[in-house]
């Protein structure tokens, strides 16, 4: 990372760390976050179509609520193919047990694929010990690497990249264009959209990191983005041929409320046409 990355990771994790510690403490001062809002997300590929796919973001997962519980049923009633996480998994090194407690229940219910968020690096956590840990759990960490699933069809690549907003992106594990391929990104920050280019053989980007603005006050534009955000908030984003989705994320950043802004689990669908 560059100095300034240095320092702004330096001062979240310094910010952070108190406040998520206490309000982790006392889970009844949560706001807004009791229920959560299931997004469909139709995509045209008649190769996949029949495939569902769960996207989950910003966990922040440092204490195992009755929520928690909740999300999971719902997950398992819409029963997907694979689920995939895109970073802010944590908070402190302490959330590590109900983390895994968490993903080792969304693995009995499909194949689990995890990467990185700023959160996570702001933890203090060694991205040895997640891969160590995803490992014993039989989760998919991706840091900058790829990894191909046959559907019996053609292939399905997963790309998990490092945070964007801290320039850990390494697009250099993008696989070049073949026929046959679905290439899928996943990524923690919505900057992401501005690295990938025209070479880059990707069909679909997930993403989270925006909580949505967490706080939308009708009448004004929303005032909270964390940077990497570029200005987007949620939902789709095109540039150039690349298609990003933006979840809101199911948990809370600094302050444990959200306002009009409901947690969210997206459903990817690949359909044969548009419905």
């Amino acid at each position: 990372m560059s100095w300034p990355d240095h320092v702004r990771a330096y001062i979240g994790s310094c910010l952070s760390e108190p406040l998520y510690r206490f309000f982790s403490l006392v889970p009844h001062w949560e706001i807004g976050l009791s229920t959560h809002e299931v997004s469909t997300l139709t995509y045209v590929h008649p190769p996949l179509a029949g495939r569902r796919a769960v996207h989950l973001t910003d966990l922040h997962l440092d204490r195992y609520h009755a929520r928690h519980d909740r999300v999971v049923e719902t997950i398992d009633e819409l029963q997907p193919d694979w689920i995939f996480i895109t970073g802010d998994l944590l908070n402190v090194p302490e959330g590590l047990p109900h983390l895994f407690r968490f993903l080792a229940r969304l693995r009995e219910i499909a194949p689990v694929f995890v990467t990185l968020g700023n959160h996570d690096h702001y933890s203090g956590v060694p991205v040895a010990q997640y891969a160590e840990l995803a490992d014993r759990h039989k989760v998919t960490l991706l840091v900058n690497q790829s990894t191909v699933i046959s559907t019996g069809v053609e292939e399905l690549v997963i790309v998990g990249v490092d945070d964007p907003s801290l320039h850990r992106a390494d697009l250099r594990c993008v696989p070049p264009r073949a026929d046959r391929r679905f290439t899928l990104l996943l990524a923690h920050a919505p900057n992401i959209l501005d690295h990938v280019e025209a070479h880059h053989a990707i069909d679909l980007i997930l993403c989270g990191h925006s909580h949505g603005g967490q706080w939308q006050v009708p009448g004004l534009p929303t005032f909270w983005l964390p940077p990497g955000c570029n200005g987007r908030v949620a939902g789709w984003h095109e540039l150039g041929e690349h298609k990003l989705y933006i979840n809101r994320g199911l948990g809370w950043s600094f302050l444990p409320f959200r306002w009009n802004c409901r947690p969210e689990i997206a459903v990817i669908e690949w359909t044969q046409e548009q419905v």
